[in-house]
């Protein structure tokens, strides 16, 4: 009687080197995480003992970890990418304050306030805020999430939510680049987080892409009064120190695309902008400043890349808004 056992049960070979193979895996990821553990891939400044400073990476909802939580800094502009052309230089010689740029390209409004929150817990003492607000915090509840996840566990206050993402290849690649800046074979980015996208749009070109995501209108006057964006953003102002100057602005956009007075999206614009008013109402050295309007300089297409990333003559127009309202908050001139 012939036996059915397979010979892979009765070999001990076999089965040592199944365990050499598994003891090899294993080796691999331990030293992997040791790796992780002391370069800290993304400068998170939840893990890494070799002291490198700074990322080169161009996935700003990823790179805005380590300015966030730079201790040169003590002030912060945040927004998406029409909050980009403001330099934060700029604002800091003015000002006296650190500014660091935590722009993310194409974020939403919940992601902002994801690395704000991330920002506050890494500086116990805060110089200024500045949000750029655009249509996307009218919104009346918050929307799905579309495109590509945003790494939420990065700017998480678990070290563990962040250790089991580790072992990952772009988690490889990244230690590798801050292993450069380290040894000096690469250039950390910009520390202050400034990046003009100038060289891809340069000046005399527009585009016709980009509209304004206006949402769609509440269904009634008392929906039109919640904004679960702002909400959220409110709560975390309420527990800000009171001397913590915040301006808010509403960054310009091509003037065919400002609401017209009397219609519904006007309606709506209007009652956002007193909601982020709110925010700041009472605060000194704190301003909400709309530069969504129909005026020469929006008209101007030679101020637009398109019909919502705006040029460098608008920019300095905002920064000088920005430092005349962190002077003399809601009476400061505005001048645009």
């Amino acid at each position: 009687m012939s036996s059915s056992t397979s010979s892979f049960d009765t070999d001990p070979a076999w089965g040592r080197s199944l365990m050499a193979c598994l003891g090899a895996l294993t080796g691999a990821a331990l030293l992997v995480l040791a790796l992780m553990v002391l370069v800290d891939p993304y400068d998170s400044g939840k893990l890494g003992l070799l002291g490198i400073d700074g990322v080169d990476n161009r996935l700003t909802q990823i790179t805005a970890a380590s300015r966030a939580r730079d201790p040169n800094f003590n002030a912060a502009i945040l927004g998406n990418s029409t909050a980009q052309l403001i330099e934060p230089a700029e604002l800091s010689r003015a000002t006296g304050l650190r500014f660091v740029q935590l722009y993310m390209t194409g974020s939403a409004p919940r992601e902002q306030l994801a690395v704000l929150d991330f920002f506050l817990r890494n500086h116990r003492q805060v110089g200024a805020l500045v949000i750029a607000a655009d249509p996307g915090w009218c919104v009346h509840a918050r929307p799905k999430e579309e495109g590509a996840p945003f790494p939420y566990w990065l700017y998480d206050r678990s070290v563990v939510t962040y250790a089991v993402r580790l072992i990952s290849w772009q988690a490889i690649e990244q230690a590798f680049q801050r292993l450069g800046i380290g040894l000096g074979w690469r250039q950390r980015m910009n520390p202050d987080g400034f990046v003009s996208y100038e060289d891809i749009w340069p000046p005399g070109q527009f585009k016709e892409i980009g509209q304004p995501r206006d949402p769609a209108p509440a269904a009634s006057a008392e929906a039109r009064a919640a904004f679960s964006e702002i909400a959220a953003l409110e709560e975390i102002v309420r527990k800000l120190p009171a001397d913590v100057p915040i301006v808010i602005i509403v960054p310009p956009t091509f003037a065919a695309t400002v609401p017209r007075p009397g219609t519904d999206a006007a309606l709506e614009r209007s009652a956002c902008d007193a909601a982020l008013k709110t925010i700041v109402a009472g605060r000194p050295r704190s301003n909400f400043i709309s530069y969504r309007v129909d005026n020469e300089l929006t008209r101007d297409r030679g101020n637009f890349a398109d019909f919502i990333h705006y040029r460098p003559k608008l920019a300095r127009a905002i920064e000088r808004g920005i430092i005349a309202s962190l002077r003399d908050g809601e009476k400061a001139k505005i001048d645009f």
